[in-house]
């Protein structure tokens, strides 16, 4: 097959040349004043010299920029892989504790990483605890830079760490801004608690405890204590109003805070100030009905209602259980004064000095 070849190809390369002796052709060139002569084949190599020429340099231009897009390619890939390796070593020095090495790698790996966000916001961490808030935010303006859409993990990273460095008032504006954006989300709900909480802003807790109740950002025991705290905290802002805002305060407090015994104790003692002597004793009731405490047993014995002879009757009934309670005793022995019951107050009174000599029993 390549002999027959050869051959095909010298028989034409033969006659081809036969040609040209015989006809050499003529071909001329003229542009202005200028002009070239010369035989027609000659022509015909140059034209083909050219071609090839022009063929040659357009390869030899794309194979460069072939090369220098691959080059690009191929630095782009090494750029993120080291970012990733630096990012992971990073997050791995964070959660040991070495600060500044977690700064350095995720901060220099940022710019070629997968997720910059995750970066800077792990950086941020890693300045605020080696004590630089300067370059925490810097790190966090960078992160708010790249977030695209992220602003709320943003800002509750930077809520968090400005609380961490006791930065009370701007974390508190921070996360009330971002409240405004996001008045159902979770996480902001439950720091924004934890701020007021920090700051003894009760009021503004009060406020808060609907949306926290909607959005169940707190575990159902988390809610009662914390409503347990907030409720007496208010208590004596609502007294000040007066006996109606009072009670009206405590109808519409939760049944845990209606059971907590240091907020039946405030309550009662605001009434009988108040001279509502039937609603402490109601109130005092009810709760001796479901708990034991020694406080509420004291306060019982200051709420004279309307009735005496009942509510003596009420603390006697108490005593099968609580026979040698120094309180109870006391209580009792009021509530016998208050019924004329001079006999009986004066035994329990001295009963009630025997187990424990109280400057009110004596007097």
């Amino acid at each position: 097959m390549r002999l027959w070849s050869f051959i095909i190809v010298l028989a034409l390369a033969t006659g081809i040349g036969v040609v040209i002796r015989q006809d050499p052709g003529y071909a001329l060139f003229a542009y202005g004043n200028w002009s070239i002569e010369m035989p027609l084949w000659v022509s015909a190599v140059f034209l083909v010299i050219i071609i090839a020429s022009a063929l040659l340099i357009l390869w030899i231009v794309n194979t460069l920029f072939s090369g220098s897009h691959k080059i690009k390619i191929w630095w782009k890939k090494h750029q993120e892989h080291t970012a990733r390796l630096q990012t992971y070593r990073g997050l791995l020095e964070l959660a040991e504790g070495h600060w500044q090495n977690a700064e350095r790698y995720l901060s220099q790996s940022a710019k070629h990483s997968d997720s910059p966000l995750i970066n800077y916001l792990s950086a941020a961490k890693a300045a605020e605890e080696a004590g630089s808030p300067e370059r925490r935010d810097r790190y966090l303006q960078s992160a708010f830079d790249v977030s695209a859409g992220s602003d709320v993990a943003v800002r509750l990273t930077q809520a968090q760490l400005q609380l961490k460095h006791g930065e009370l008032e701007q974390s508190i504006k921070n996360l009330q801004r971002l409240h405004q954006e996001a008045p159902k989300h979770p996480q902001v709900l439950r720091l924004l608690c934890t701020l007021y909480e920090v700051a003894n802003d009760w009021r503004a807790l009060f406020t808060l405890l609907p949306a926290l109740r909607n959005a169940e950002a707190l575990p159902r025991e988390t809610l009662e204590r914390l409503e347990q705290k907030i409720y007496p905290a208010l208590l004596s802002s609502y007294a000040e109003k007066g006996l109606k805002p009072l009670i009206a305060f405590w109808e519409e407090s939760p049944t845990c805070v209606q059971l907590y015994p240091p907020f039946i104790r405030d309550y009662a003692k605001l009434l009988i100030q108040q001279d509502a002597h039937e609603e402490a004793e109601a109130v005092l009731r009810y709760a001796l009905k479901k708990m034991w405490n020694d406080d509420l047993i004291h306060l019982y014995g200051l709420a004279v209602g309307r009735n005496p002879k009942k509510q003596l009757s009420f603390a006697e009934s108490l005593l099968p259980e609580h026979f040698n309670h120094p309180l109870l005793l006391l209580t009792i022995g009021r509530l016998s004064v208050c019924n004329q019951l001079w006999g009986k107050a004066g035994d329990y009174l001295e009963k009630s000095l025997s187990l424990k000599p109280l400057a009110e029993t004596y007097s």
